[in-house]
């Protein structure tokens, strides 16, 4: 039997002390750097994130193209008491119309793909600035009709407070960029590629144009060896589709695209009256020669839900919650669209390349709007009302970041716009109801 002498007895509580001191060390310390990282990251409800950059200032970034990458950086997620470290990250500027506001937002890149929040790995991630948006929540409630509409691919995102080199900048949504990934559009084929219709800010990327007039930019492809080949075979299918539709011959339409995911496009750009839908941010994919062009997944809209930060410059009829932005008789045409007094010949819409007919063209066919019924019937129909009352309850949950961030950036008053935001859902739950409702064939 092993005995206890004293020297063995005197060494394990000596030991025994030391292990005692090291923990109470660690959990001073640990105190004391919580407290640290409170003092800098104050936590107010939500994530906060901090990068540090790499011989670059942020006013330097803001002041240069969105299209130069700084490399070299640091970023941590500071979340409860987890806190989360990641160098060697890409950040560079994002966004065309958003990119020359005074609140900027920002794409960053990891060295290797990260789950952040649970949203999935990627490597890439932007972060929008939602400076149009006094709410904070136009993108949030677009995404929330993702899912409802059951979109094949659609985004999350998770509010997060933004540091840069320590500095508050404000409430950012954190979500993944548009771009071909396995937690984002999961394309497989070595010809699958990702396309953007963009009729605005084409010039300078790698783009076609189709045979109505349609500007068409590659974003993405699975392998980047094959992006050209795979981009000329999609724009042939495109071309093809285009004369379908002028045709009205809706059996080839059908061989060609995807129409449940069009018209779940249709519905998502119209329920938000998305001004942007039909000029840019219109993305598109294809799996592979064999594939079908699938509409989605919906980005960018934060001019949507009757966003009053252009004031009247749409017009007020534009964002009526009884009105269409496509539809014959009474309401809005294409021509009438494009005739809309958007602040006179300098204005950018007016000189602009203007909206894609493929939409338009797509709604004179009656068997498509039989479809845009048909997904309204099964996957909106007395369940879209509910969003108004989400909106109400984001606002509190986020109420103190939202208040903050209108501090720092003045963006007015997001209670009394959530208000109206959610006012106006509900009246365009009701319209959409009666116009979609009840599900027979338009013909």
């Amino acid at each position: 039997m092993f005995k206890w002498d004293r020297l063995t007895v005197l060494l394990w509580g000596v030991l025994v002390l030391i292990v005692g001191v090291g923990l109470v060390a660690k959990a001073v310390i640990g105190a004391q750097l919580k407290d640290e990282v409170l003092a800098k990251f104050p936590d107010n409800g939500a994530p906060r994130m901090n990068i540090t950059l790499n011989g670059v200032t942020l006013e330097e970034i803001n002041r240069g193209s969105k299209e130069i990458k700084y490399e070299g950086n640091k970023v941590e997620l500071y979340e409860g008491e987890d806190i989360l470290g990641f160098d060697n990250v890409r950040v560079k500027g994002r966004g065309n119309g958003t990119w020359v506001q005074k609140k900027k937002p920002y794409q960053i890149r990891f060295s290797e793909k990260v789950d952040l929040f649970g949203l999935g790995r990627a490597r890439k991630w932007v972060l929008l600035a939602n400076v149009m948006d006094a709410t904070n929540l136009r993108t949030k409630a677009a995404f929330y009709l993702e899912d409802l509409l059951g979109m094949k691919y659609k985004f999350e995102g998770r509010f997060v407070e933004l540091y840069i080199d320590e500095e508050y900048e404000g409430l950012y949504y954190l979500t993944h960029a548009v771009e071909i990934g396995k937690s984002v559009v999961d394309l497989r084929d070595p010809m699958g590629v990702l396309v953007e219709l963009d009729n605005l800010y084409y010039w300078g990327e790698d783009y076609r144009e189709s045979g109505n007039g349609d500007y068409l930019v590659l974003k993405d492809a699975v392998d980047e060896g094959n992006g050209e080949a795979a981009m000329r075979e999609f724009m042939s299918k495109y071309d093809e589709f285009e004369r379908a539709v002028v045709e009205r011959n809706y059996e080839r339409v059908g061989e060609l695209v995807d129409v449940e995911s069009f018209a779940q496009y249709y519905l998502l750009s119209e329920f938000s009256v998305n001004p942007d839908a039909y000029w840019t941010s219109f993305y598109m994919y294809k799996d592979g020669v064999e594939d079908k062009i699938h509409a989605g997944p919906g980005w960018d809209f934060d001019l949507a839900f009757a966003n009053g930060w252009w004031g009247n410059w749409m017009g007020e009829e534009f964002y009526s919650p009884e009105r269409t932005m496509i539809r014959k008789g009474e309401l809005l045409t294409q021509e009438e669209y494009e005739e809309m007094n958007l602040g006179g010949e300098t204005d950018w819409y007016a000189w602009s390349q203007g909206l894609s007919r493929i939409m338009f063209d797509m709604m004179e066919m009656p068997e498509f709007r039989g479809e845009v019924r048909r997904q309204y019937e099964m996957k909106m129909s007395n369940k879209v009302d509910e969003l108004g009352g989400k909106i109400l309850e984001w606002t509190e949950e986020i109420e103190g970041l939202t208040w903050r961030d209108a501090e720092k950036w003045q963006k007015g008053d997001y209670r009394e716009d959530a208000k109206k935001m959610a006012e106006w859902i509900k009246k365009r739950s009701e319209f959409f109801e009666k116009e979609y409702g009840v599900y027979k064939a338009d013909i």
